[in-house]
């Protein structure tokens, strides 16, 4: 089984990302009155108030610096950091979700898909699959959102998927993948 988490709007530095039933949840915002910081609060639905999941610097276009959970900023070379891949000319990033799981993002027929690092070779499957959003006529209004589909059985993970998506996603926009 999976889940597919949907993001309501084409930017993905403020937009709203949140399974069917809404049980995840996410309020990602970089306001424009701060472009300097990006915010990732996630809802927890038994109590209705949000939590401060992550804080992302970011200098001009790029993120600079990561901070989980109100902890201290960290470079972000440091958190996820890029590896060669099990290909000649294939990269991957590589983090820590802070649970003890190590995971590799990797770009597979455009699309980017969450592998487990820890295991050394890549598996037949990808745990997670982050499909971009379509238009109309690549221009129009939104066709069909972006969605992650992530295998349930690293949903305790989703955190720190969640924001490594985001830094290597702005990353990949704005071609500084080193």
């Amino acid at each position: 089984m999976s889940q597919k988490l949907t993001f309501t709007t084409g930017r993905m530095l403020n937009t709203t990302v949140s399974s069917a039933t809404d049980v995840i949840y996410f309020d990602i915002r970089t306001p424009e009155w701060e472009p300097h910081l990006t915010t990732v609060r996630r809802l927890d639905h038994r109590t209705g108030l949000y939590e401060l999941t992550a804080s992302i610097r970011n200098e001009g276009d790029k993120p600079v610096a990561v901070s989980l959970y109100g902890g201290a900023f960290e470079p972000v070379e440091q958190w996820i950091k890029k590896v060669d891949g099990a290909m000649p000319g294939e990269s991957r990033w590589q983090f820590d979700d802070g649970e003890g799981n190590v995971f590799a993002w990797s770009i597979a027929n455009s699309q980017l898909e969450l592998y487990s690092a820890e295991e050394g070779a890549r598996i037949k499957r990808a745990f997670a699959t982050f499909y971009p959003h379509k238009r109309h006529l690549f221009v129009g209004l939104i066709s069909q959102h972006a969605y992650l589909e992530m295998d349930n059985s690293i949903i305790e993970s989703v955190d720190g998927i969640i924001v490594s998506l985001l830094i290597v996603g702005r990353k990949r926009k704005t071609k500084t993948l080193e």
